[in-house]
């Protein structure tokens, strides 16, 4: 039987989050850590900027549980809370799976980039060996079900992503993005999704600064941008009204003193700063600056749940899709347990 323990925006803060945050590189030893303090049958670790999650095929369920949590409680160096956690079995872990690949449980309802996220998790823990008849076949019905969820509904629709949701926030503090200067800091694919809609809504100029300064000229060539180096991007800060962090790192890179060392050439100019990373790349403390307003991604929810509330008839519809795969997925479930026995009965 499959279980999941994980976390999630709608359980844990982003400072909880932000320390379970692992890149794709990190995984495998990440899964190779799991699988040496943890007794499994099976394993895939899927971790994004909004939630981290461990689903598993285990013969000892209870204890499995038990110490999946100590696992992130000794990742976090502190206790988590059962307020924090989730925990589902059975047709309800193949549900809760079929909901997260479909975008069902996403921060922004029906985001595009989970579906890519979910694939890269399942891969990397099927080339480590960590994967068997149970995982491979929910995972791969676990796609599919997302895909026909995007094809058969509207619910990608809109605002779909985590960036086009921190640039309808801008627009909303500016009213008109037309002629507004912005600063991108990183340059991935979180960064590129916030350029794209940025030039949609029409701002003056783009600049994107990355420490490797090859990717932010790539970036900014694709877009029309300018590329800057770290160096000339702190400088920059002095330059612009939005500033946009993207940068995965373990701590933030930009600090108060940062900030501290433009205020006078600002003189007086009001900054907002929408740090989209997790790990945070902006720390907090700059909010305490006169005309400095940060957002984190907790800070978007109130736009993600207007968004989800006017797509209501699509999630309906995407909704019963997932029903009818989950029923589907717990008949072949049953009956490969059924089979299991049988072998066993006649071995």
């Amino acid at each position: 039987m499959p279980f999941v323990l994980g976390l999630n925006h709608q359980t844990a803060p982003v400072s909880l989050r932000e320390k379970l945050a692992l890149i794709p590189a990190a995984l495998p030893e990440a899964l190779a850590a799991l699988q040496k303090n943890v007794s499994l049958k099976e394993a895939v670790m899927l971790s994004t900027c909004n939630r981290f999650e461990v689903y598993v095929r285990s013969d000892t369920r209870e204890k499995t549980r038990q110490a999946l949590q100590h696992y992130l409680t000794d990742i976090l160096a502190t206790p988590v809370g059962s307020d924090c956690l989730y925990y589902h079995e059975g047709e309800e872990a193949v549900k809760h799976l079929f909901r997260v690949a479909a975008g069902l449980d996403s921060l922004v309802t029906g985001e595009n980039e989970i579906l890519g996220q979910v694939k890269e998790a399942y891969q990397i823990a099927h080339q480590k060996g960590l994967t068997g008849k149970l995982l491979n076949v929910l995972f791969q019905r676990s796609l599919y079900v997302g895909k026909r969820v995007r094809t058969e509904t509207g619910l990608s629709i809109g605002s779909a992503s985590v960036a086009s949701v921190a640039v309808t926030m801008a627009g909303r503090i500016f009213g008109d993005l037309a002629g507004r200067r912005v600063l991108v800091l990183g340059a991935g694919q979180m960064a590129e999704l916030a350029v794209k809609h940025l030039l949609s809504q029409k701002v003056e100029s783009i600049a994107v600064a990355n420490r490797t300064f090859e990717h932010a000229v790539d970036l900014a060539k694709t877009w029309g941008g300018s590329a800057l180096t770290w160096e000339e991007g702190l400088r920059h800060l002095a330059w612009a009204d939005i500033v946009i962090g993207s940068v995965s790192v373990a701590e933030p890179v930009i600090r108060r003193v940062h900030l501290e060392q433009v205020l006078d050439a600002r003189r007086g100019r009001s900054l907002f700063i929408i740090d989209i990373a997790v790990p945070r790349c902006i720390d907090p403390a700059i909010q305490a600056l006169d005309n400095v307003y940060v957002f984190n991604l907790d800070d978007l929810q109130k736009v993600v749940d207007e968004n989800t509330i006017r797509r209501t008839q699509e999630i309906s519809k995407a909704e019963d899709v997932i029903d009818r795969e989950t029923l589907e997925f717990a008949r072949w479930l049953r009956a490969h347990h059924e089979g299991l026995k049988t072998g066993l009965r006649h071995g």
